[in-house]
Order: structure tokens, then sequence, then C-alpha cells
């Protein structure tokens, strides 16, 4: 069953380096440990470990079109599952695709409403289309 095994805090100073985040920015206090019902290519349930002090931007929402921000982030349930989707992103190689259902499959464990999470899924599928095409035309 899939499940949040540990979830960090999260920061934007960091007290040892002085150092703040960038503007919507976080830091994970600790490692995020997440367990996908999804399976690898060994059949075997993803194990996602999010490092600790892992930068993310909990969800970022386009600020177009107008009022889509305001109806996502009324209910801030999403943002800890962008966290294993922000990681699995920045894995050289790792399939894209399984990325953005892992990140689904969390936000209806975080009891996301079908239709948000439909919607927010969507707009990182088309996303990722996007950025293929780009990736292909340079």
């Amino acid at each position: 069953m899939a499940k949040f095994i540990k979830v960090p805090t999260f920061d934007i100073y960091d007290e040892e380096t002085g150092q703040w985040a960038e503007p919507d920015q976080w830091w994970t206090e600790g490692k995020l440990v997440y367990q996908s019902d999804i399976l690898d290519t060994d059949g075997k349930p993803y194990l996602i470990v999010v490092p600790d002090r892992f930068p993310t931007d909990l969800a970022s929402i386009p600020k177009f079109p107008p009022g889509l921000r305001t109806v996502l982030i009324r209910n801030g349930r999403h943002r800890i599952a962008a966290v294993p989707h922000d990681f699995l992103c920045r894995q050289e190689g790792f399939p894209r695709r399984v990325a953005d259902a892992i990140f689904l499959e969390a936000m209806r464990l975080r009891d996301v409403s079908k239709f948000k999470s439909r919607l927010m899924w969507l707009a990182v599928r088309i996303n990722t289309e996007r950025l293929i095409l780009l990736r292909k035309a340079v």
C-alpha cells in the first residue's frame, strides 16, 4: 500500500550556513521516504528516499490562467506529494511518466480531490510533453 513512511519538516533558513532559500523555495529538514504502489522494471514497488536539505518549491502552480492558483492552493495537501515528484524529475534517466504517476498517486493518498489531483497531474503531463518537444528542437 502506498504511503509516506517519513515526512520531514521544511525550512527556508539554514542556521549553519546563514543562507536563506530562494523565494518560493524550501529545504527538507530530514529525509522524506515514500513507498509507492507503482512497480519498477523488476516488479518491486518504488521506494523513494528524498535526502535531507533537498530544495523544493512544494508544487509550482503557474500564474496563468488567472484564478487557477486560487482554486488549487486552497488546500495544501498536494504540496507534500510534489516533493518526491521534484526529486524524481531531477534524477537523470528516471522516466518522467512514472514520476508524474507517482505524483498523482501521492496526491490521492493525501486526499486531494479527484478533480484537483487530475488537473494538477494533467498540468505536469502537459509540461513534460512541452519539455520533451523543446529538447528535440534544440
